[in-house]
C-alpha cells in the first residue's frame, strides 16, 4: 500500500512540475525560480538590441526631444571604451553604426549586454516592459517586471547553467534555455546593489512576477 501511495505521489509531483514548466515557457527567454510566488528571471542580461527597442518605442511615443527619450540614453563614453570602439551609438538615429573593421568582419553587437546605464534607467526599463508585455499566462492577470533581489539571484543559481564567459561576451538567449551569466560576463544591478560604485561596467536582467487572478 505504501508503495502505491509513493508511486502516486511521485506521479503527482511529475505532473505538477510539468504544468509549472509549461507555464514558465509562456514567458519567452525567462526561467521559473520560485513556483510558490510564480517569479521568473531572464535567462541572460538585457541586450543592446533590447535596449534600443525600448528607446525606439519611447521616442515613438514621446518624441526625440522629450525628457522620456533623453532619459533612455546611456553612457556612450563607457559604452565605446569597453566595447573597444567597434561601434558607436547614435541617439537620434537609433541604430548601431559599425566601423569599417567591424563591418568587414560582420560583427554584430546587438546580442551583447547593455552597459553604461544607471540604476534608475533599469527601473524605468522594467516599468516600460510591464506596460508593453502582452503575454498571456494561465491563472495570471498581469506580469510585473522589476529588478531581482540578491535573494532572487541565490534562488536562480540552482536553476542556472554554470558558465565561465569573459566580460562582455555574446548572450546566448534561447527561449527554452537556462539562466546564464549569473557569476560571469558583467556585474548586475539588484534591488540592493543600486550604485555603480567602482566605475566598472554594470548591466542588469529582469525579474517577472505573476499576479494571480482573483
Amino acid at each position: 500500500m505504501k508503495k502505491i501511495i509513493s508511486i502516486g505521489l511521485l506521479l503527482f509531483n511529475i505532473i505538477l512540475l510539468s504544468n509549472i514548466s509549461a507555464i514558465a515557457q509562456k514567458i519567452p527567454y525567462m526561467s521559473l525560480i520560485d513556483n510558490k510566488e510564480m517569479r521568473y528571471m531572464d535567462n541572460t542580461e538585457i541586450s543592446i538590441g533590447a535596449w534600443i527597442e525600448y528607446q525606439y518605442d519611447t521616442r515613438r511615443k514621446y518624441g526625440e526631444n522629450s525628457k522620456e527619450f533623453i532619459s533612455t540614453i546611456f553612457d556612450t563614453i563607457m559604452f565605446d571604451k569597453y566595447y573597444n570602439k567597434y561601434f558607436y551609438y547614435s541617439p537620434t538615429k537609433l541604430y548601431i553604426a559599425f566601423t569599417k573593421e567591424a563591418t568587414k568582419n560582420k560583427m554584430d553587437y546587438s546580442d551583447y549586454p547593455i552597459i553604461g546605464i544607471s540604476y534608475q534607467q533599469c527601473i524605468d526599463y522594467c516599468k516600460w516592459r510591464t506596460e508593453v508585455c502582452c503575454y498571456k499566462v494561465r491563472g495570471a492577470s498581469k506580469i510585473i517586471f522589476s529588478l531581482p533581489s540578491k535573494q532572487d539571484y541565490e534562488k536562480a543559481i540552482s536553476y542556472a547553467k554554470r558558465t565561465k564567459e569573459p566580460p562582455f561576451s555574446k548572450l546566448k538567449n534561447k527561449k527554452r534555455g537556462k539562466i546564464r551569466g549569473i557569476t560571469d560576463n558583467v556585474e548586475e544591478y539588484t534591488t540592493e546593489n543600486t550604485l555603480n560604485t567602482n566605475g566598472s561596467p554594470i548591466g542588469f536582467r529582469c525579474l517577472a512576477t505573476l499576479i494571480k487572478k482573483e
